[in-house]
């Protein structure tokens, strides 16, 4: 990268290498000013690069771990959580308003691939969110199903008493019962399978082995 017309940058994956392209002339020269630039403004661009870096390995490593835990929606709220932190707080591509430093900065994730990464990592916990939100709607169609089944049949049995203005207890336990057994009678269909299995099916998938 070239820096001025007398000294280039060489981006590595560890660093940078600041190469003068003619004969240092001792006190006063311009290499001075140069290697001051380089231990400061440069440095802390090399530095917020690897800040970078050690982030989206954490990141990433948080991703292969989302279906280790026991919920997965919680798991998924924690990367999120943690990609929200590191947007607002890391991830910079420009130092400054305008120069060398900026230029370093890009060089360095460039070598890392960092850009790439962390859309990579977007996408995924993109697709998890996705997951986690499509499971807690198939719980609440679940348990809105149960509310029916359970409901209909004692509402309407009850409903039936008031409209006759039957108060026998003995009546009105029949009406239970009759409730109870058509509840259950539902259950045993393949709509009450469904809604059962909707809502055991919160955990998430596990992993492929």
């Amino acid at each position: 990268m070239r820096v001025s017309g007398d000294w280039s940058a060489l981006v590595l994956r560890d660093g940078a290498a600041f190469l003068g392209h003619r004969a240092d002339t001792g006190a006063g020269d311009f290499y001075a000013f140069g290697a001051l630039h380089a231990r400061t403004v440069y440095l802390d661009a090399l530095l917020l690069g690897t800040l970078q870096r050690d982030h989206i390995d954490r990141l990433t490593d948080q991703l292969s771990e989302v279906f280790d835990g026991l919920r997965l929606s919680a798991q998924v709220g924690s990367l999120e959580r943690s990609i929200a932190l590191f947007r607002s707080t890391y991830w910079r591509q420009h130092l400054t308003a305008h120069g060398p430093a900026n230029e370093l900065l890009l060089a360095f994730q460039a070598q890392h691939r960092l850009p790439e990464r962390f859309a990579e990592i977007l996408a995924e916990a993109a697709d998890y969110s996705r997951l986690v939100q499509g499971q807690d709607s198939q719980q609440i169609s679940g348990a809105l199903g149960v509310l029916t089944i359970l409901g209909l049949p004692l509402g309407t049995a009850l409903s039936i008493l008031q409209v006759l203005g039957d108060e026998s207890v003995p009546h009105l336990l029949i009406a239970l019962a009759l409730a109870l057994a058509a509840t259950t009678a539902a259950l045993t269909t393949r709509y009450g399978r469904l809604v059962i299995s909707s809502l055991r099916g919160g955990a998430g998938p596990g992993p492929e082995r």
